[in-house]
């Protein structure tokens, strides 16, 4: 009999069927738990450590929360064994399994046991587990092959089957797949079909439902419900939106399925499909437009679609420059002023990218010149290394102060407590080898053993996340110094130049907060925020 402490880690996985269906109550979490409790205390020298569960997460792929975490416990040596019901329970991706099972985990030296399939990675090779990786594999591509040959014949015969139903309808309350016309929505619907095909353009029909107040498609769709989301959800109409709307064949009462398809069954992220792939099935529901109304819009839309379009490379301060009221990223535009001399002079700058999507309705234009910006970066970097040259010290303090606080004070002291926890973690470490090695000769009975283990755990647990507490505190202190530092180095190095550009944004620049003029256009709020220190 091995003497060999393990500190198991128990692995519980429910799919998304089994939650929805409910056909199998051994998959059960509760079911799992219990087996794999029972087998733990039957087994000498295995404490059950930690539980690891994923309810109603498939097992195509490992990026699952409770796996993630069972996997950096392992890495940390907090558990030295994973005990699953199954091989599948611990997922069905055969090349990942194999990765996971044949490579990692013994290469961190943590012990793997499947109860159900006879696996257990201490006994040496195991010969059948390659198969059973790929069983459990080919079970996950014929349940998806078979899931969407029933979508499949479903979108065929026009059923709308995924997501919230269009702006404009509602589902059928007697028939879930079937759309019935939602009146309010509808007639906004015409409107906006109706104002295009006058001649109004994408922004301009933006602007006038913003300024109407009327509520965007999602938003409609959770208010009219009385629900919540934690989803980013615009309360503005934004020109692609309109676009969008204009182009959806939903409103000529035609179904539309299958524009996006997963890549496989193990990768679920989407890709979109060819239009001959679609499935179109006609006169599915109540059409809210008319097909001559339809066509005159189309015609209109394809007119701008086949204008000449023209690119640029991205502007200087892409993606850096925010609006500081509604904090989206500022749209980049160009103007062309013509001199007496003939000559066309073009001028860079930015502008509110909410205003602009919402047709001028919503924040305002927290417009600036990219020539001004430029020299307002380079005059904040000057006076910056200026700063640091004159007190350097201070500066520091000052950086310290106020990205950490008082505990830059405090290191001294943190190291010390650190090293004292540590020593106490390994006598208790130690303590528990003892009692186990008391309770295997004989020396403490199995209910002193449970009691003794009970408390010196619970005190070793204690000891161990107040431990990883100060640890990480350490470390972020540390990181932070590292990144004053580092901050303070690269203001020296680009202190000597005269032109702003890209290189020199990207590696200094976090964002630029750009607020709206005040006092008649005389002062604006800009606020640098600096990589590794923020606003200074």
């Amino acid at each position: 009999m091995s003497g060999k402490l393990y500190n198991v880690g128990m692995y519980i996985r429910l799919s998304r069927e089994s939650v929805k269906y409910r056909d199998d109550e051994s998959l059960s979490i509760e079911n799992q738990r219990a087996i794999l409790s029972k087998v733990i205390s039957m087994m000498p020298g295995w404490v059950e450590k930690r539980v690891y569960i994923d309810d109603g997460a498939s097992g195509a792929h490992f990026n699952r929360q409770g796996f993630q975490e069972m996997m950096e416990d392992a890495r940390r040596g907090t558990i030295n064994l994973i005990l699953v019901k199954d091989l599948s329970r611990f997922g069905r991706n055969y090349l990942e399994a194999g990765r996971y099972l044949e490579e990692e985990l013994p290469a961190l030296g943590c012990r793997f046991v499947a109860i159900a399939d006879g696996i257990d990675t201490d006994t040496g090779e195991n010969d059948v587990m390659p198969f059973l990786n790929a069983i459990n594999d080919f079970y996950l591509r014929n349940i998806s092959d078979r899931i969407k040959s029933v979508i499949t014949a479903k979108a065929k015969d026009g059923q709308k089957l995924s997501g919230a139903a269009p702006y404009g309808y509602d589902r059928d309350p007697e028939k879930n797949t079937r759309l019935v016309v939602d009146e309010y929505a509808a007639e906004v619907v015409k409107r906006i079909f109706n104002l295009r095909a006058d001649g109004i353009g994408y922004t301009s029909i933006a602007r006038i439902l913003n300024r109407e107040s009327i509520l965007p498609p999602r938003l409609y769709y959770f208010r009219k419900r009385s629900r919540e989301t934690k989803a980013v959800c615009s309360e503005i109409w934004s020109i692609r939106t309109v676009k969008l709307l204009l182009r959806n064949e939903i409103y000529l009462g035609h179904t539309v399925a299958f524009k996006r398809a997963c890549r496989s069954y193990r990768d679920k992220r989407t890709v979109t499909r060819d239009e001959v792939d679609w499935i179109r099935v006609k006169n599915t529901h109540t059409p809210i437009i008319d097909e001559t109304l339809w066509q005159n819009v189309q015609r209109m839309n394809d007119a701008v679609k086949d204008r000449p379009s023209v690119t640029h490379e991205p502007s200087l301060f892409s993606g850096i420059v925010v609006c500081a009221d509604c904090h989206s990223h500022m749209a980049h535009t160009v103007s062309t002023v013509k001199r007496k001399d003939g000559r066309e002079i073009k001028y860079g700058g930015y502008i509110c990218r909410t205003h602009s999507r919402s047709g001028g309705a919503v924040c305002s234009w927290h417009r600036i010149s990219e020539k001004t910006l430029k020299a307002l970066v380079l005059d904040h970097i000057k006076s910056m290394a200026e700063s640091i040259t004159l007190d350097e010290g201070g500066m520091l303090h000052e950086l310290r102060q106020r990205l950490v606080g008082v505990q830059h004070s405090k290191m001294i002291d943190l190291a010390k407590e650190k090293r004292e926890l540590e020593q106490r973690l390994h006598a208790l470490d130690l303590q528990l080898e003892k009692l186990y090695e008391d309770k295997v000769t004989g020396i403490i009975t199995t209910d002193t053993f449970s009691a003794m283990m009970a408390t010196t755990e619970k005190r070793r647990l204690e000891t161990e996340d107040r431990l990883s507490m100060l640890t990480q505190t350490a470390r972020h202190i540390e990181k932070v110094f590292g990144d004053i530092d580092r901050w303070i180095e690269l203001i020296r190095e680009k202190s000597s130049i005269s032109e702003v550009d890209r290189e020199l944004l990207e590696c200094l620049i976090e964002r630029i907060e750009i607020g709206e003029r005040s006092d008649g256009n005389k002062t604006q709020n800009i606020r640098i925020f600096y990589k590794f220190v923020g606003s200074c």
